[in-house]
């Protein structure tokens, strides 16, 4: 399987309010060409905090948009990242509140399967813990979803700053073939050493990628706010045979399409030092790569 590198949908916009991202309403359409201009060939498709419902995978009309676009531009969209989560995840309610949020994910699974998504990437708002009560409803949730997943042909993975092992304990007895784990890199300063502990814990069942840590607007000289060692995970990601999808994604306001298919070059020549037969590059992102060395310094 050859990786590739995408983008999360909304990144490549400039700001149309003051979430930082471009409302989908206003420029969904348009990102396509943009995204084709600079060398992407794939989107993860995303559902935020905006009305669920008017996001276009949600409606017949929207799909057959976003197919033609997909067609006219040549842009695959493979994944669909439930953003909509980290404001309501279904595990921290109870009673009518619980059943009505399991069902809106039930009804995005199925929207993924009418436009032939087949990843869904539910992030896990927990600020690193879970409480037991937490653990049991979110487990209680995904057992419910198994079966539609299943008759969908939707894989459900799960993103989360949880501790690897425990990640890895929430996910391990559901099938591997429905059930996996999206790894983030650079939601926090990490070393090599940190990626080995994450694959070694929980490699096996990733099956997404979303690379973070692309901000250049940070105090580097604040412990905080130090770099992730992107080459070095990015190189145990290859060491450990993943071979699937990269996405890239901004902090909202700082990184748009130019960046971006920059930072997408970058991670492309950092992937290639150990096997560049299992990457695929659009010819845009070449054209980008010649700023590679600039933009190396100021990291």
């Amino acid at each position: 399987m050859v990786s590739r590198i995408g983008f999360m949908q909304g990144d490549l916009m400039e700001p149309a309010d003051k979430r930082g991202r471009g409302f989908l309403t206003d420029c969904w359409r348009e990102e396509f060409s943009v995204a084709q201009k600079v060398g992407f060939e794939l989107i993860e498709w995303r559902i935020g905090e905006e009305p669920i419902l008017m996001n276009p995978v949600m409606s017949s009309t929207g799909r057959d948009q976003m197919r033609q676009l997909s067609r006219e531009c040549d842009i695959c969209i493979p994944s669909l990242s439930a953003d909509f989560m980290m404001q309501s995840p279904f595990y921290k309610v109870t009673g009518r509140e619980h059943w009505a949020r399991l069902d809106l994910l039930g009804a995005v699974i199925e929207a993924c399967a009418e436009i032939g998504i087949k990843l869904l990437v539910v992030p896990l708002a927990n600020g690193g813990q879970l409480s037991s009560r937490e653990a049991a409803a979110l487990r209680s949730g995904l057992d419910r979803l198994a079966p539609l997943l299943e008759a969908c042909g939707v894989v459900l993975s799960l993103e989360s700053d949880l501790d690897p092992p425990l990640l890895a304990s929430l996910i391990e007895p559901y099938p591997a073939d429905r059930f996996g784990i999206t790894y983030t890199v650079g939601c926090r300063p990490s070393t090599s050493a940190d990626a080995h502990e994450a694959l070694a814990a929980c490699g096996n069942r990733i099956v997404n990628v979303h690379l973070k840590d692309w901000n250049l607007h940070v105090n580097r000289a604040s412990p905080s706010r130090q770099r992730t060692n992107l080459a070095g995970a990015l190189n145990q990601l290859r060491l450990a045979g993943y071979r699937g999808d990269l996405i890239l994604q901004s902090n909202p306001g700082h990184c748009r399409a130019a960046l971006l298919a920059q930072y997408g070059a970058m991670a492309a020549t950092w992937w290639s030092f150990g096997g560049p037969d299992h990457l695929s590059l659009a010819p845009g992102m070449v054209e980008a790569n010649e700023n590679l060395q600039q933009l190396s310094h100021t990291r």
